[in-house]
């Protein structure tokens, strides 16, 4: 379903003051429980990206050139390299870097959350500059019963900041991490059927291969909507002229 969305895109015209043409979505940062989400986001920023006048190289060329040249399999571990070595492996101009900080889906009965928060940059490999960043955090919220209401409001103030992330590098150069929004919010007379939903909607979209699909599906959707266009073409000499 998510390769899908890829035909309602907006159309967006090319960017000529954008030095960056080549780019590769890296391996994403998983700072949550979940294996698939981080890879799910991934392809669905890849499908994106390649509709905004880039040219893309494709995940498997990707994967097997950070693991064969570098030893890479992880987002984690590319906290150990820089751009510059990135670009000069993958020969792109621009590397796309990913953090995915949660990808939940919480049943207690009180207190029901779906939530995806992620964040990306975009790096220019020939001088280091952050190009463009942004996250974002999206939920729904099915609180069961006007008890699970106050519980659900006070779990998620403590969850929603970045404190338990603090270690992961990179994060302080993307703007909205903490910000939230929320796409649907309800609350039902019995605990036990606001978990019958949650649970019942988790076992559908997991069964359909695309959990948590509109909570990702808006949160891409939001942060996607300010990415820069690509120039369409390889920088030209007379290109950089101008831009001196």
């Amino acid at each position: 379903m998510l390769a899908s969305c890829a035909a309602h895109l907006p159309k967006y015209p090319p960017d000529l003051s954008n030095p960056v043409y080549t780019v590769a979505v890296l391996p994403f940062y998983n700072a949550t429980n979940d294996v698939g989400g981080p890879k799910e986001i991934r392809e669905q920023f890849q499908k994106r990206i390649e509709h905004r006048h880039y040219r893309v190289m494709p995940l498997k060329e990707v994967d097997e050139l950070l693991l064969n040249q570098m030893g890479i399999t992880l987002g984690s571990q590319l906290e150990m390299t820089n751009p510059a070595q990135l670009g000069e492996v993958l020969g792109v101009d621009g590397v796309i870097y990913g953090y995915v900080l949660n990808f939940d889906d919480i049943t207690t009965g009180f207190y029901n959350v779906k939530k995806v928060r992620a964040g990306f940059k975009l790096v220019d490999t020939r001088t280091g500059a952050v190009i463009w960043s942004r996250g974002l955090g999206v939920k729904s919220v099915i609180a069961g019963t006007k008890a699970g209401v106050g519980v659900t409001v006070l779990k998620e103030a403590m969850d929603d900041g970045l404190e338990a992330f603090s270690a992961i590098q990179g994060l302080d150069e993307i703007e909205g991490l903490r910000d939230w929004r929320v796409i649907r919010a309800g609350a039902t007379k019995k605990a036990e059927d606001a978990a019958a939903i949650s649970l019942g909607e988790k076992l559908l979209t997991k069964a359909l291969g695309v959990h948590l699909w509109l909570e990702t599906e808006s949160m891409m959707n939001w942060v996607m909507a300010r990415l820069p266009s690509g120039p369409g073409r390889p920088m030209q000499r007379d290109d950089r002229d101008q831009r001196r």
